[in-house]
Order: structure tokens, then sequence, then C-alpha cells
């Protein structure tokens, strides 16, 4: 049971592969229709009385257009899931763009001392501007301890940056 639980979990929060799987049921869902309502004309056109027709066709053709209105459900709302995965993505940076540009702006032009200390963004960490770790990687932008800390970046492990609680002991005794 704790198998079944921990891959459920791991199927809800991997949006990913919700989308593919969604999409994937679509289009069992939409071919499972088809060949539903084909079996329904092949049953009905074994008889030749029109009476003797109809339970195929209102069965089938019923079971069919189900089938395919719950597949075209399914590709919508996987389209509308994978869009709102992007929509949420592009938020997120902007909102990070956003933020490191009003903390430049709000840091005062003629800083000096520890609250001038600028660092490096990468990904999940931040750098002083000769890390090894760096290199090949042109235009990051600079932004400072108090900022790196703020959006939940980590120190480099290789360059060692100076933390906030450096940064704050230094500007509570200057």
């Amino acid at each position: 049971m704790k198998k079944m639980r921990a891959m459920w979990q791991t199927f809800r929060s991997d949006v990913d592969r919700r989308v593919r799987t969604t999409r994937m049921l679509g289009l069992l869902f939409l071919a499972g229709g088809f060949v539903v309502i084909a079996k329904a004309w092949d049953g009905a056109s074994n008889h030749v009385r029109v009476d003797s027709q109809f339970p195929y066709l209102l069965s089938g053709g019923f079971m069919g257009v189900g089938l395919i209105v719950t597949g075209c459900m399914l590709l919508v709302l996987a389209s509308m899931r994978s869009e709102r995965q992007a929509q949420s993505k592009q938020f997120d940076d902007m909102a990070t763009l956003l933020s490191r540009t009003l903390g430049r702006m709000s840091s005062p032009a003629g800083a000096t001392g520890t609250e001038a200390i600028q660092v490096l963004a990468g990904g999940d960490t931040y750098h002083v501007a000769g890390c090894r770790v760096l290199e090949g990687k042109p235009d990051l932008p600079a932004i400072t301890v108090r900022q790196a800390a703020a959006e939940g970046l980590a120190p480099c492990r290789s360059c060692d940056p100076p933390r906030l609680a450096e940064v704050t002991e230094q500007n509570s005794s200057n």
C-alpha cells in the first residue's frame, strides 16, 4: 500500500507526466469511440430489417459518441494543464526578474561596504565573481547577498561567497 501511495504522490507532483498520461488516455478514448461506432455499424449491417438495426446503432452510437466526447475533454484538459504550467513558469521568472530589478533600484547608488557586496546569481546558488563553476556562463545577473537570500539561493560550496548572517553582522558592527 505504501508503494502505491508513493507512486500516486509522485504522479500528482509530476505535471509533465500527468499531461502526457491525460493526452494518452484522451487519444485512447477517441480511438475506442471510433472502434465502438464501427463495431455498431458492422453489427447493424448484418441485419436487413431497420427495426433490428436500431439496437446496434443506438447503443453503439451513443457509447461511441460518449467515448469520443470524453477523449476530447481529456485532450482539452491536458492542453489547459500544460499551458497553465508554462504560464506559471513564466510568472515565476518574471517575478524573479522584477525582484532583482527592484532590489537594484532600492539600493543607494553610492553604497559602500557590505551593502555593496555583489554576487552572481546562478540557477539555485550564488557565487563570487571569480568562481570556477561560472566559467563559460556569461551575463549572469549581479545581485546583493540580501537579494540572494530573499530568492532562496544557496551559497556555492566551491567559492564560498559571503552569507547573509556575515553581511548583517558586519553592518551592525559598522
